[in-house]
Protein backbone atom coordinates (compact mmCIF):
# COMPACT_ATOMS: atom_id res chain seq x y z
CA UNK A 1 0.00 0.00 0.00
CA UNK A 2 1.50 3.60 -1.17
CA UNK A 3 1.78 6.03 1.77
CA UNK A 4 0.71 9.36 1.73
CA UNK A 5 2.74 12.03 0.05
CA UNK A 6 3.53 15.03 2.42
CA UNK A 7 5.48 17.55 1.06
CA UNK A 8 8.67 18.99 2.82
CA UNK A 9 7.10 22.14 3.51
CA UNK A 10 3.80 20.58 4.76
CA UNK A 11 5.97 18.67 7.41
CA UNK A 12 7.60 22.11 8.27
CA UNK A 13 4.41 24.04 8.96
CA UNK A 14 3.10 21.43 11.16
CA UNK A 15 2.85 22.19 14.66
CA UNK A 16 5.27 20.34 16.83
CA UNK A 17 2.95 18.78 19.22
CA UNK A 18 0.87 15.91 16.97
CA UNK A 19 -2.84 15.02 16.80
CA UNK A 20 -4.18 11.42 18.49
CA UNK A 21 -6.16 9.82 16.47
CA UNK A 22 -8.69 6.89 17.54
CA UNK A 23 -8.81 3.73 15.72
CA UNK A 24 -11.45 1.51 16.81
CA UNK A 25 -12.02 -2.11 15.51
CA UNK A 26 -12.47 -5.21 17.36
CA UNK A 27 -9.96 -7.33 14.18
CA UNK A 28 -6.57 -6.90 14.55
CA UNK A 29 -5.63 -7.05 10.84
CA UNK A 30 -8.36 -4.66 10.59
CA UNK A 31 -6.27 -2.02 12.90
CA UNK A 32 -3.27 -3.07 10.93
CA UNK A 33 -4.59 -2.19 7.88
CA UNK A 34 -6.10 1.21 8.87
CA UNK A 35 -2.56 2.27 10.72
CA UNK A 36 -1.18 1.51 7.10
CA UNK A 37 -3.89 3.35 5.17
CA UNK A 38 -2.64 6.35 7.87
CA UNK A 39 1.11 6.35 7.45
CA UNK A 40 3.06 9.42 7.12
CA UNK A 41 -0.63 11.53 8.14
CA UNK A 42 2.30 12.85 11.00
CA UNK A 43 -0.36 12.01 13.58
CA UNK A 44 -0.70 9.78 16.70
CA UNK A 45 -2.65 6.86 16.11
CA UNK A 46 -4.13 5.32 19.03
CA UNK A 47 -5.67 1.98 18.93
CA UNK A 48 -8.44 0.27 21.04
CA UNK A 49 -9.86 -3.70 20.15
CA UNK A 50 -13.01 -2.86 21.50
CA UNK A 51 -15.87 -0.44 22.71
CA UNK A 52 -14.77 -0.75 26.33
CA UNK A 53 -10.98 -0.20 25.57
CA UNK A 54 -11.86 3.08 23.19
CA UNK A 55 -13.76 4.40 25.97
CA UNK A 56 -11.13 4.09 28.36
CA UNK A 57 -8.97 5.69 25.91
CA UNK A 58 -11.44 8.59 25.49
CA UNK A 59 -11.18 8.93 29.04
CA UNK A 60 -7.81 9.80 29.37
CA UNK A 61 -6.92 11.68 26.32
CA UNK A 62 -8.47 13.91 23.90
CA UNK A 63 -8.95 12.97 19.80
CA UNK A 64 -9.49 15.11 17.15
CA UNK A 65 -10.86 12.26 15.05
CA UNK A 66 -12.54 8.76 15.64
CA UNK A 67 -12.49 5.85 12.83
CA UNK A 68 -15.01 3.40 14.10
CA UNK A 69 -15.77 -0.06 13.14
CA UNK A 70 -19.59 -0.53 12.48
CA UNK A 71 -19.85 -4.02 13.23
CA UNK A 72 -18.20 -5.08 16.75
CA UNK A 73 -19.44 -8.09 19.15
CA UNK A 74 -20.16 -6.06 22.52
CA UNK A 75 -21.16 -3.13 21.62
CA UNK A 76 -21.38 -1.93 17.79
CA UNK A 77 -20.72 1.39 16.13
CA UNK A 78 -23.36 2.91 16.56
CA UNK A 79 -24.23 2.86 20.04
CA UNK A 80 -20.39 3.55 20.70
CA UNK A 81 -20.93 6.64 18.79
CA UNK A 82 -24.19 7.36 20.95
CA UNK A 83 -21.83 7.10 24.40
CA UNK A 84 -18.99 9.64 22.77
CA UNK A 85 -21.71 12.25 21.70
CA UNK A 86 -22.94 12.33 24.90
CA UNK A 87 -19.42 13.28 27.04
CA UNK A 88 -19.62 17.05 26.66
CA UNK A 89 -15.87 16.96 25.54
CA UNK A 90 -16.30 15.08 22.18
CA UNK A 91 -19.38 16.88 21.16
CA UNK A 92 -18.02 18.22 18.29
CA UNK A 93 -15.74 15.18 17.61
CA UNK A 94 -15.28 13.72 13.91
CA UNK A 95 -16.81 10.37 13.88
CA UNK A 96 -15.97 8.28 10.75
CA UNK A 97 -17.92 5.00 10.05
CA UNK A 98 -15.73 2.14 8.54
CA UNK A 99 -17.40 -0.73 7.21
CA UNK A 100 -16.73 -4.05 5.52
CA UNK A 101 -20.43 -4.01 4.55
CA UNK A 102 -22.51 -1.84 1.48
CA UNK A 103 -24.80 -0.03 3.77
CA UNK A 104 -28.37 0.82 2.95
CA UNK A 105 -29.26 4.95 3.26
CA UNK A 106 -31.15 3.71 5.94
CA UNK A 107 -27.94 2.78 7.75
CA UNK A 108 -25.92 5.70 6.73
CA UNK A 109 -28.80 7.84 7.75
CA UNK A 110 -28.78 5.42 11.54
CA UNK A 111 -25.36 6.35 11.63
CA UNK A 112 -25.84 10.33 11.28
CA UNK A 113 -28.15 10.54 13.86
CA UNK A 114 -25.73 8.56 16.41
CA UNK A 115 -23.31 10.70 16.06
CA UNK A 116 -21.21 10.01 12.59
CA UNK A 117 -19.62 12.88 10.27
CA UNK A 118 -19.05 10.41 7.55
CA UNK A 119 -18.97 7.34 6.27
CA UNK A 120 -16.13 4.80 4.29
CA UNK A 121 -17.10 1.55 3.01
CA UNK A 122 -14.26 -1.87 2.78
CA UNK A 123 -11.89 -1.84 0.29
CA UNK A 124 -11.50 2.15 0.38
CA UNK A 125 -8.58 4.31 -1.62
CA UNK A 126 -5.84 4.87 1.60
CA UNK A 127 -5.42 8.63 -0.36
CA UNK A 128 -9.46 9.41 0.03
CA UNK A 129 -9.22 8.30 3.92
CA UNK A 130 -6.04 10.28 4.59
CA UNK A 131 -7.85 13.47 2.68
CA UNK A 132 -10.44 12.75 5.27
CA UNK A 133 -8.49 12.91 8.24
CA UNK A 134 -6.73 15.99 7.26
CA UNK A 135 -9.23 17.84 6.75
CA UNK A 136 -11.09 16.60 10.31
CA UNK A 137 -7.69 17.17 11.96
CA UNK A 138 -7.36 20.69 10.53
CA UNK A 139 -11.18 21.41 11.72
CA UNK A 140 -10.08 20.17 15.32
CA UNK A 141 -6.89 22.82 15.07
CA UNK A 142 -8.87 25.34 14.57
CA UNK A 143 -11.38 25.04 16.98
CA UNK A 144 -8.59 24.52 19.59
CA UNK A 145 -6.76 27.76 18.28
CA UNK A 146 -9.78 29.40 18.38
CA UNK A 147 -10.61 28.33 22.10
CA UNK A 148 -7.23 29.15 23.05
CA UNK A 149 -7.77 33.13 21.53
CA UNK A 150 -10.85 33.16 23.63
CA UNK A 151 -9.14 31.86 26.57
CA UNK A 152 -6.19 34.94 26.39
CA UNK A 153 -8.91 37.09 25.60
CA UNK A 154 -10.71 36.64 28.79
CA UNK A 155 -7.62 36.86 30.59
CA UNK A 156 -6.98 39.99 29.27
CA UNK A 157 -10.48 41.43 30.11
CA UNK A 158 -9.89 39.93 33.62
CA UNK A 159 -6.91 41.96 33.89
CA UNK A 160 -7.98 44.94 32.66
CA UNK A 161 -11.62 44.45 34.81
CA UNK A 162 -8.87 43.87 38.01
CA UNK A 163 -7.31 46.91 36.87
CA UNK A 164 -10.51 49.08 37.15
CA UNK A 165 -11.73 47.04 39.86
CA UNK A 166 -8.88 47.91 42.35
CA UNK A 167 -9.17 51.16 41.64
CA UNK A 168 -13.29 51.42 42.64
CA UNK A 169 -11.93 49.16 45.54
CA UNK A 170 -9.25 51.74 46.64
CA UNK A 171 -11.93 54.21 46.29
CA UNK A 172 -14.68 52.42 48.22
CA UNK A 173 -12.44 51.45 50.93
CA UNK A 174 -11.94 54.92 51.72
CA UNK A 175 -15.53 56.13 52.63
CA UNK A 176 -16.29 52.99 55.22
CA UNK A 177 -12.42 53.75 56.48
CA UNK A 178 -12.77 57.15 57.12
CA UNK A 179 -16.42 56.94 59.25
CA UNK A 180 -14.52 53.70 60.97
CA UNK A 181 -11.52 56.83 61.93
CA UNK A 182 -14.06 58.91 62.87
CA UNK A 183 -16.02 56.33 64.76
CA UNK A 184 -13.00 55.11 66.68
CA UNK A 185 -12.22 58.89 67.71
CA UNK A 186 -15.89 59.33 69.27
CA UNK A 187 -15.25 56.15 71.13
CA UNK A 188 -11.70 57.02 72.45
CA UNK A 189 -13.22 60.33 73.80
CA UNK A 190 -16.12 58.77 75.29
CA UNK A 191 -13.85 56.81 77.08
CA UNK A 192 -11.45 59.38 78.27
CA UNK A 193 -14.02 61.42 79.87
CA UNK A 194 -16.34 58.46 81.50
CA UNK A 195 -19.58 60.69 81.25
CA UNK A 196 -22.58 59.36 82.47
CA UNK A 197 -24.37 58.78 78.93
CA UNK A 198 -20.83 57.01 77.84
CA UNK A 199 -22.36 53.75 77.78
CA UNK A 200 -25.19 54.85 76.07
CA UNK A 201 -22.78 56.20 73.12
CA UNK A 202 -20.33 53.58 72.96
CA UNK A 203 -23.19 50.56 72.31
CA UNK A 204 -24.51 53.05 69.93
CA UNK A 205 -20.74 54.03 68.23
CA UNK A 206 -19.79 49.36 68.38
CA UNK A 207 -22.25 48.18 65.81
CA UNK A 208 -21.85 51.19 63.40
CA UNK A 209 -18.00 50.45 63.59
CA UNK A 210 -18.86 46.69 63.07
CA UNK A 211 -21.18 47.36 60.21
CA UNK A 212 -18.12 49.11 58.40
CA UNK A 213 -15.60 46.99 58.88
CA UNK A 214 -18.29 44.28 57.74
CA UNK A 215 -18.32 46.45 54.63
CA UNK A 216 -14.79 46.32 54.15
CA UNK A 217 -14.72 42.85 54.85
CA UNK A 218 -17.01 42.38 51.53
CA UNK A 219 -15.07 44.53 49.38
CA UNK A 220 -11.94 42.32 50.06
CA UNK A 221 -13.56 38.85 49.78
CA UNK A 222 -15.40 40.33 46.53
CA UNK A 223 -11.97 41.65 45.06
CA UNK A 224 -9.69 38.50 46.27
CA UNK A 225 -12.50 36.02 44.61
CA UNK A 226 -12.07 37.47 41.14
CA UNK A 227 -8.33 37.62 41.55
CA UNK A 228 -8.38 33.61 42.48
CA UNK A 229 -11.22 32.76 40.16
CA UNK A 230 -8.12 32.62 37.12
CA UNK A 231 -5.88 30.02 38.91
CA UNK A 232 -8.65 27.98 41.02
CA UNK A 233 -7.94 23.94 40.53
CA UNK A 234 -11.24 21.63 40.37
CA UNK A 235 -11.42 18.37 42.08
CA UNK A 236 -14.10 16.32 42.03
CA UNK A 237 -16.63 16.70 45.07
CA UNK A 238 -20.25 15.24 45.55
CA UNK A 239 -22.14 18.34 45.26
CA UNK A 240 -24.94 17.47 47.22
CA UNK A 241 -23.03 16.94 50.53
CA UNK A 242 -21.52 20.24 49.72
CA UNK A 243 -25.36 22.32 48.97
CA UNK A 244 -26.16 20.24 52.27
CA UNK A 245 -23.43 21.37 54.36
CA UNK A 246 -23.78 25.03 52.97
CA UNK A 247 -27.50 25.30 53.62
CA UNK A 248 -27.06 25.67 56.66
CA UNK A 249 -25.54 29.23 56.82
CA UNK A 250 -28.38 29.95 54.20
CA UNK A 251 -31.10 28.36 56.67
CA UNK A 252 -29.94 30.95 59.31
CA UNK A 253 -29.64 34.18 57.01
CA UNK A 254 -32.92 33.74 55.44
CA UNK A 255 -34.34 32.92 59.11
CA UNK A 256 -33.14 36.23 59.96
CA UNK A 257 -34.96 37.81 57.09
CA UNK A 258 -38.53 35.96 57.76
CA UNK A 259 -37.75 33.60 54.45
CA UNK A 260 -38.55 29.87 54.26
CA UNK A 261 -35.83 27.86 52.65
CA UNK A 262 -36.42 25.01 50.85
CA UNK A 263 -34.55 22.18 48.74
CA UNK A 264 -35.21 20.97 45.97
CA UNK A 265 -33.47 17.74 44.03
CA UNK A 266 -29.73 18.59 45.66
CA UNK A 267 -29.28 15.06 46.95
CA UNK A 268 -28.81 13.17 44.04
CA UNK A 269 -26.28 15.90 41.60
CA UNK A 270 -23.34 13.18 42.00
CA UNK A 271 -20.02 14.52 42.02
CA UNK A 272 -18.40 17.21 40.05
CA UNK A 273 -15.43 18.70 39.35
CA UNK A 274 -14.88 21.41 41.50
CA UNK A 275 -13.27 24.52 43.61
CA UNK A 276 -15.53 24.19 46.59
CA UNK A 277 -14.65 27.21 48.57
CA UNK A 278 -15.05 29.85 45.08
CA UNK A 279 -18.27 27.79 44.32
CA UNK A 280 -20.12 28.56 47.50
CA UNK A 281 -18.92 31.99 47.52
CA UNK A 282 -21.04 32.13 44.14
CA UNK A 283 -23.77 30.38 45.67
CA UNK A 284 -23.76 32.77 48.99
CA UNK A 285 -23.99 35.66 46.69
CA UNK A 286 -26.98 34.68 44.81
CA UNK A 287 -28.95 33.31 47.88
CA UNK A 288 -27.84 36.89 49.42
CA UNK A 289 -29.10 38.75 46.30
CA UNK A 290 -32.09 36.44 46.79
CA UNK A 291 -32.78 37.64 50.42
CA UNK A 292 -32.23 41.53 49.68
CA UNK A 293 -35.29 40.83 46.81
CA UNK A 294 -37.53 39.86 49.80
CA UNK A 295 -37.25 42.12 52.62
CA UNK A 296 -40.81 41.10 53.58
CA UNK A 297 -40.40 37.72 53.50
CA UNK A 298 -41.25 34.97 51.24
CA UNK A 299 -39.36 31.30 49.68
CA UNK A 300 -35.94 30.93 48.72
CA UNK A 301 -36.00 27.65 46.73
CA UNK A 302 -32.40 25.59 45.68
CA UNK A 303 -33.12 23.51 43.18
CA UNK A 304 -30.73 20.63 41.69
CA UNK A 305 -31.14 18.87 38.57
CA UNK A 306 -29.05 16.52 36.90
CA UNK A 307 -28.96 15.05 33.15
CA UNK A 308 -26.52 12.96 31.02
CA UNK A 309 -24.27 16.04 30.02
CA UNK A 310 -25.06 18.75 32.70
CA UNK A 311 -25.63 19.81 36.12
CA UNK A 312 -28.25 22.98 36.93
CA UNK A 313 -28.42 24.40 40.09
CA UNK A 314 -31.17 27.45 40.31
CA UNK A 315 -32.00 29.85 43.42
CA UNK A 316 -35.57 31.06 43.08
CA UNK A 317 -36.78 34.20 44.90
CA UNK A 318 -40.52 35.37 45.09
CA UNK A 319 -39.78 38.72 45.39
CA UNK A 320 -40.14 41.89 43.03
CA UNK A 321 -38.63 40.60 40.37
CA UNK A 322 -35.71 42.38 38.02
CA UNK A 323 -37.04 44.70 35.46
CA UNK A 324 -36.31 44.30 31.76
CA UNK A 325 -33.85 47.26 31.67
CA UNK A 326 -31.83 46.59 34.17
CA UNK A 327 -31.67 42.94 33.28
CA UNK A 328 -28.37 42.94 30.75
CA UNK A 329 -26.30 45.14 32.82
CA UNK A 330 -26.63 43.05 36.66
CA UNK A 331 -23.93 41.07 35.47
CA UNK A 332 -21.52 43.60 34.76
CA UNK A 333 -18.57 44.40 36.76
CA UNK A 334 -19.33 47.66 39.25
CA UNK A 335 -23.22 47.55 38.41
CA UNK A 336 -25.14 47.76 41.38
CA UNK A 337 -28.77 48.97 42.18
CA UNK A 338 -28.72 48.95 46.12
CA UNK A 339 -27.05 51.15 48.18
CA UNK A 340 -23.88 49.84 49.84
CA UNK A 341 -23.89 47.87 47.05
CA UNK A 342 -20.50 46.75 45.92
CA UNK A 343 -21.53 46.14 42.05
CA UNK A 344 -19.33 42.92 41.98
CA UNK A 345 -21.69 39.86 42.99
CA UNK A 346 -23.14 39.04 40.23
CA UNK A 347 -20.04 39.60 37.95
CA UNK A 348 -18.58 37.19 40.90
CA UNK A 349 -20.92 34.23 40.06
CA UNK A 350 -20.55 34.77 36.34
CA UNK A 351 -16.61 34.67 36.08
CA UNK A 352 -16.60 31.63 39.15
CA UNK A 353 -19.40 29.94 36.58
CA UNK A 354 -17.10 30.31 33.45
CA UNK A 355 -14.41 29.23 35.92
CA UNK A 356 -16.33 26.24 35.49
CA UNK A 357 -16.97 25.55 32.28
CA UNK A 358 -20.33 26.59 32.95
CA UNK A 359 -22.57 29.84 32.59
CA UNK A 360 -25.10 31.26 34.41
CA UNK A 361 -28.60 32.74 33.45
CA UNK A 362 -31.26 34.92 34.56
CA UNK A 363 -35.11 35.05 34.39
CA UNK A 364 -37.45 37.32 36.17
CA UNK A 365 -40.99 38.27 36.35
CA UNK A 366 -41.70 41.84 38.04
CA UNK A 367 -44.20 41.21 41.27
CA UNK A 368 -43.59 37.04 41.07
CA UNK A 369 -39.22 36.95 41.33
CA UNK A 370 -36.27 35.63 39.81
CA UNK A 371 -34.59 32.70 38.91
CA UNK A 372 -30.82 32.24 38.71
CA UNK A 373 -29.94 29.06 36.76
CA UNK A 374 -26.11 27.96 37.03
CA UNK A 375 -25.19 24.99 34.50
CA UNK A 376 -22.13 23.35 34.75
CA UNK A 377 -20.69 20.18 32.50
CA UNK A 378 -20.56 16.82 33.77
CA UNK A 379 -16.58 15.80 33.40
CA UNK A 380 -15.29 12.19 33.72
CA UNK A 381 -16.20 10.61 36.52
CA UNK A 382 -13.11 9.73 38.42
CA UNK A 383 -12.26 6.12 38.84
Amino acid sequence: MAAAGISVSDEEMRPAQRIKILLVDDTPDNLVSLEAALYGIGEELVMARSGKEALRHLLNDDFAVILLDVQMPEIDGFALAQLIREHPRYQDTAIIFISAALLTPLDQLKGYEHGAVDYLTVPFMPELLRAKVRVFVEHYRCRQALAQAQRDLHRTQLRAVLGRLAAGVSHELRNPMAALALQIDFLAEELHDRAPESAAIVAELLPAIQAQIARMDDLLQDYLSLVQVATIERTPQHLGDLLQAWAGEWQQLALSQGVMLRLDGVENLGTLALHPSTFRRALLNLVQNALDAMPQGGILTVRGQRTATHVQLQVQDTGSGIPPAQRAAIFEPLYTTKPGGTGLGLYIVQEIAAAHGGQVTVESVVGQGTTFTVTLPLEASPP
